[in-house]
């Protein structure tokens, strides 16, 4: 399997709008959490529109610091992020449903 990174985007900004604290999870968000982890992209968490990868990120109460669009067999947003004790973690996201085929 081919693994290009296309792009690395700091989201200082998309940060710093974050609410200190999240909003009810909705069911539609309930249900993306249910079915994966994010871990990896094997456990990527299926995704459309983008907005639901910053609803996801915030339910679980996470804080985005970067993001990579990786094409591989599909195309994966990981956004790496940072919780509320200050360690990292790399979610991974499945974006096929709505970024054009390469």
């Amino acid at each position: 399997m081919k693994l290009y990174v296309i792009g690395l985007a700091l989201l200082g900004s998309v940060a710093s709008a974050q609410p200190s604290s999240p909003p009810s999870v909705s069911k539609h968000i309930e249900k993306i959490l249910s079915k994966a982890d994010g871990s990896s992209q094997a456990t990527a968490y299926r995704v459309s529109p983008v907005r639901d990868e910053y609803e996801v990120l915030n339910a679980l109460h996470l804080t985005p610091k970067s993001q990579a669009l990786v094409m591989g067999e599909k195309p994966y947003d990981a956004i790496t992020a940072v919780d509320p004790s200050g360690a990292e973690r790399q979610i991974w996201f499945d974006i096929s449903a709505f970024y054009p085929e390469f």
